[in-house]
């Protein structure tokens, strides 16, 4: 019996990202394959479990949950006691996992690695960096403070820059520091290139980092052919759909954008935004919703969505739009409108670039060119031979259960390393 721990710093019960999703299916589907046990072990905020003192332990169904106080962001290390080390004692007591598969490191704490290593010797970690976090101190984003260019690393004297309040040793000191933390994991898993890169260039070495690409969860090929009757219907593909949060390194200002130059040349589609404001601050949701006001009637704000009805709402979306201005490093939404049959309209850039392929299966523009973008949704939204043509490429993702192969055959490869030395 091979037993894994899968650890996130979320839970899909209240935080909808992408991450968290991976990590709950991930054990979900682990535990339903023979000879392996999977539990997932999450942290929360006073937000999601108010009263809760830092470091207690609690339960989702058969999730565990590990409160959290105050933490770090810059140094990714906590700061709310030491209780969180009983509770992670006892977690690895009652799971005596072989394998335990991090996925991110960050308001768990860094400290994490060290006292798993030290309170179960034998076990093999796994990490899963599916952000720039440990990189970029600017909330993972490798997006300079000041302007919002792309950043492709760390340099000491280029994040002081970022955060001039912080001298450039400490910059470097956190990279050492963080760099020690991660020596405890035995492979890095990176579902993409891109991403991997950006790594090894910080410093892991390459040959640790294993590239798995992202899969969502019953994302089985879909019979593509349009009927007649459908094609009577529909002989213009012009609905679009934003999916994610609504925030400033989305793009989805820029989209608001290509969506006031649509309106200025009279263009008849629709531009449906899914998803909610979050943490934005107010200045951004007063530019968002004048330029959403700039847009007339061509876009609409419909909020949150639940996971459970994006099906439908891909039922009734021609095009997703992803036009991020950050190096996204593997968008679940891409995954799903691809698995749906829906072409991408996406910023041809980072993890991006690599899940869809120019004129092949979406179509790539440049990073925050709304003049582009327009252009690209114009011709996308009057050319439904371009559309047919796009969404019966055979090209489809990763399918989810071959992305769990994967990943069981990566742990197992542990012990048969073991046991032939």
């Amino acid at each position: 019996m091979l037993r894994v721990l899968e650890v996130a710093h979320d839970h899909p019960s209240w935080t909808t990202g992408g991450t968290e999703f991976i990590a709950k299916d991930l054990a979900d589907a682990l535990n339903f394959r023979e000879d392996v046990s999977a539990r997932l072990l999450v942290a929360a905020t006073s937000l999601q479990r108010p009263g809760s003192a830092p470091g207690s332990l609690e339960a989702i169904d058969d999730d565990f949950v590990i409160s959290t106080g105050r933490y770090d962001r810059f140094s990714m290390l906590r700061d709310d006691g030491t209780s969180w080390l009983d509770s992670l004692g006892k977690v690895l007591e009652t799971v005596r996992p072989d394998v335990v598969h991090l996925h991110g490191i960050d308001r768990l704490g860094a400290e994490i690695l060290p006292a798993i290593r030290r309170m179960a010797p034998r076990v093999r970690i796994a990490l899963t960096l599916h952000d720039y976090q440990i990189i970029c101190p600017n909330d993972g984003l490798l997006l300079t403070t000041r302007d919002q260019k792309r950043c492709m690393g760390m340099q000491a004297d280029r994040c002081r820059s970022c955060f001039p309040q912080i001298d450039a040793a400490r910059h470097a000191l956190r990279q050492t520091h963080l760099q020690s933390l991660l020596s405890a994991v035995d492979v890095f898993i990176a579902p993409s290139e891109f991403l991997k890169s950006r790594f090894a260039d910080w410093g892991i070495p390459a040959d640790k980092i294993r590239v798995i690409r992202n899969a969502v969860k019953h994302a089985a090929p879909v019979k593509l052919a349009v009927s007649s009757e459908l094609k009577a219907q529909r002989t213009r593909r012009d609905r679009f759909a934003y999916f994610g949060n609504v925030s400033p390194h989305k793009g989805v200002m820029v989209l608001l954008e290509a969506a006031a130059r649509l309106k200025a040349r009279e263009l008849d589609l629709r531009i449906d935004i899914h998803g909610g404001l979050g943490w934005a601050d107010e200045a951004f949701t007063s530019a968002f919703r004048d330029r959403l006001e700039h847009a007339g009637i061509l876009a609409q704000h419909l909020g949150p969505y639940d996971r459970g009805d994006l099906p439908n709402i891909l039922a009734r979306t021609d095009w997703v739009v992803v036009p991020s201005t950050w190096w996204e490093n593997a968008p679940l939404v891409i995954l799903e409108a691809r698995a749906a049959g829906r072409p991408v309209i996406c910023s041809g850039i980072g993890g991006m670039s690599e899940l869809v392929t120019d004129g092949v299966d979406g179509l790539h523009v440049p990073p925050g060119d709304a003049s582009a973008l327009a252009d690209t949704m114009a011709k996308a939204a009057t050319d439904t031979g371009l559309w047919e043509r796009l969404a019966s490429a055979p090209r489809m993702p990763l399918s989810h259960e071959a992305f769990v192969d994967q990943h069981l055959d990566l742990f197992r490869s542990f012990f048969k390393r073991v046991a032939a030395a």
